[in-house]
C-alpha cells in the first residue's frame, strides 16, 4: 500500500513540473546560432562589396588622370583649329592677293596706249605719220584687246616677283619647322609641327596656283583676240561679197540704161 502511495505521488509531482514548465519560453540555441552567423556573413559581404566599389572608384580616377596626362603630353583636338594661325601664318597671309584683279585691269587699261608701250624698251613704239607728215587717228576700240594684253602682261610678271618672294618666305619657314619637328619631344609638338608643316605646304601650293593663273589670263585674253579678230575677218568678207553685189548689180543697170543705137542717131 506504501508503495503504491509513492508511485501515485512521483507520478503526480511529474505532472506538475511538465504542467509548471509548459508555460515557459523555450530559446532554441542551434536556431539563434545560425541566424547570428548568417547576419555576420551578410555584413561581411557588405562589407566587401563596399571595398570593391572603393577600389573601382579609385581605378577609374587613376584612368581619367592618365587621360589628362596623355592629352596633355599628345595635345588637345580641339585646339586643331589654333594651328592655321601659326608663326608668320595670319589670316591676312592665308587670303594674301597677288597683283591686280580682272576688272582692275580692263578698267585701267587705256586703249592707244599700246601703240607706246615698249614693254622695258623691248619694242619701239608705234608711230607712223601720214603723207603730209601728221598723226594718224587711230580707232581706240581696235587697240583695247592689245591694251589688255600688254596690261595683262604686265600684272603677270608683277605677280610672278610677288609669288617668288612669298615662296622663298614659305621656303624658309618650312626649312626652320622641319629642324623644329627633329627635336620635337612630346607628341603635342610633333602634332602642331605636322599641321603647321600641312598648312605651309598648302600655301606653297596657293602661290604657285596664283602664278598659273595670271599666265592663263593672258593665254586666255590671247584666244579671245585671236577669236575676234576671225569674227571680224568673217564679217568683213561677208561685207565685202555684199558689196561686190550690189556694185555689180548698178554696174549691169547702167550698162542696161545705156542705149548705142541712140547714140549714134
Amino acid at each position: 500500500m506504501k508503495k503504491l502511495f509513492a508511485l501515485f505521488v512521483l507520478a503526480a509531482s511529474t505532472a506538475l513540473s511538465v504542467l509548471v514548465f509548459a508555460g515557459m519560453p523555450v530559446i532554441d540555441a542551434a536556431n539563434l546560432a545560425n541566424s547570428q552567423i548568417s547576419h555576420i556573413a551578410t555584413i561581411a559581404k557588405w562589407v566587401e562589396n563596399i571595398a570593391q566599389l572603393k577600389a573601382q572608384i579609385t581605378q577609374l580616377k587613376e584612368q581619367v588622370s592618365i587621360q589628362g596626362q596623355l592629352r596633355n603630353w599628345t595635345g588637345n583636338p580641339a585646339d586643331a583649329v589654333k594651328l592655321v594661325s601659326l608663326g608668320i601664318l595670319t589670316e591676312r597671309d592665308l587670303m594674301r592677293d597677288f597683283g591686280m584683279s580682272r576688272t582692275d585691269i580692263a578698267r585701267a587699261a587705256q586703249s592707244l596706249d599700246t601703240l607706246t608701250h615698249t614693254d622695258g624698251n623691248t619694242y619701239r613704239p608705234v608711230s607712223v605719220p601720214d603723207l603730209n607728215g601728221g598723226a594718224v587717228q587711230h580707232d581706240p576700240l581696235t587697240y583695247r584687246r592689245h591694251t589688255l594684253i600688254d596690261a595683262r602682261t604686265d600684272n603677270t610678271r608683277l605677280v610672278t616677283d610677288q609669288t617668288r618672294e612669298r615662296e622663298r618666305e614659305l621656303q624658309e619657314e618650312i626649312a626652320l619647322t622641319l629642324a623644329e619637328l627633329r627635336s620635337g619631344s612630346t607628341d603635342a609638338q610633333v602634332q602642331k609641327l605636322t599641321a603647321k608643316l600641312i598648312v605651309l605646304n598648302g600655301q606653297l601650293s596657293q602661290v604657285e596656283t596664283a602664278r598659273r593663273r595670271q599666265v592663263d589670263e593672258v593665254l586666255l585674253q590671247k584666244i579671245a583676240n585671236d577669236n575676234r579678230r576671225e569674227i571680224e575677218q568673217l564679217a568683213a568678207a561677208d561685207l565685202a561679197a555684199k558689196d561686190n553685189y550690189i556694185a555689180n548689180q548698178r554696174v549691169a543697170t547702167f550698162m542696161r540704161s545705156l542705149n548705142p543705137r541712140k547714140n549714134v542717131r
